[in-house]
This record gives structure tokens, C-alpha cells and sequence, in this order.
């Protein structure tokens, strides 16, 4: 009987010292004296607190906000805002502050509440033609994001470009498309 009374009175002073630490991991708590040690900032609200998590932005597109850490390379914080996000396209995107600044999304850029603004991409009209009477069958809607699209597209129709209907210029490039124009394609030979 006096082992598990002895048993008991171990079991209590653990508890106390549980209580003391408020049920935290006992990594966490050491972590915690480490970056004390380091940096001479206890943790806990403030400052500490954000030195314990790294530099954290806060990211918001429409009804969603999230936490976004900025402690990795330019790529890894992409990345984790099209995770965080869940964008699974190739298309462009950037971030402005409250002040209407866009920022290089880097581990530079200061601590603050951004706005993720994404590609909306470039809208075109292209018409299929019937081959004998050259008079236009079908005008299509077409929305291209990176040059990698557009180039897919083009050689998804065996087409060597698209050519602006009314100017006859030939594009072969997404950069000299223009919204809103009536393009044709062009086949090889």
C-alpha cells in the first residue's frame, strides 16, 4: 500500500508542474526557453509571439483570409498561397497592401494585410472559317493565360498562328494578341 500511496503523491506533484505549463509539449516549452536564449524576447502575445511563428502575412481573396508564412524563398511562398488558396492553374497573381501597393511576393516584404489579385487572363474571339466559301461558321471565346496555353492551343489545331481578321497580321506570340479582336487560324502551308 505505501508504494502506490508514494505512487500518488509522485503522480500530484507531476500534475502541479502539469498545471503550471498549461498542458503544453515539453518540446514546445523547451523551444520556447531556446528562443528566449536567442533572442532575449520571452514568447507570448506580440512580437514574441510572431518571432515564434516567423514573419506571417495575412492574405485575403473575396470571403477567404488566411496566414501565409514568408520565411521561405519567393517560390515557397507562391506556393504556399496557391496551396493556401487552392489555385490550381498556371495563372498569374500578386498581392497589394492597404495602400494599393503591389509587392514582389519575397521574405522582405513587410508584415501586413495583402489582397490576392489573380490574372484574369487575355479574351479573344476566334472564328472558324469554312475552307471553300472562306465565310465564317463559328466565333469561339477564348481565354489565354500564359504563353504555354497559348501555344497548346495552336498546336492542339495544327495551326502555325492566329491571324487578326480584319488586318491580316499574323500572331504568334501572346503578347501581340489584343482583347476583344477577331482572330483566325492559320494552318501550315
Amino acid at each position: 500500500m505505501r508504494s502506490s500511496n508514494t505512487a500518488s503523491k509522485r503522480r500530484k506533484r507531476l500534475d502541479l508542474g502539469k498545471s503550471a505549463d498549461l498542458g503544453r509539449n515539453p518540446h514546445t516549452i523547451a523551444a520556447d526557453a531556446a528562443n528566449v536564449a536567442a533572442s532575449g524576447v520571452p514568447p507570448g502575445n506580440g512580437e514574441g509571439s510572431q518571432s515564434r511563428r516567423g514573419r506571417v502575412i495575412s492574405v485575403s481573396w473575396g470571403e477567404y483570409t488566411r496566414q501565409i508564412g514568408i520565411d521561405g524563398t519567393s517560390a515557397a511562398i507562391k506556393e504556399a498561397i496557391r496551396v493556401a488558396f487552392r489555385l490550381r492553374t498556371k495563372r498569374l497573381f500578386w498581392l497589394e497592401d492597404e495602400e494599393h501597393t503591389i509587392r514582389t511576393i519575397d521574405r522582405g516584404m513587410p508584415i501586413g494585410n495583402y489582397t490576392l489579385h489573380i490574372d484574369e487572363g487575355l479574351a479573344i474571339q476566334i472564328c472558324q472559317f469554312d475552307e471553300f466559301e472562306d465565310l465564317p461558321i463559328i466565333t469561339e471565346d477564348k481565354i489565354f493565360y500564359t504563353q504555354d496555353d497559348f501555344h497548346d492551343f495552336l498546336v492542339g489545331r495544327s495551326w502555325i498562328c492566329l491571324q487578326e481578321y480584319d488586318s491580316n497580321r499574323n500572331i504568334d506570340n501572346m503578347d501581340d494578341l489584343r482583347p476583344g479582336v477577331l482572330y483566325r487560324g492559320v494552318r501550315r502551308g
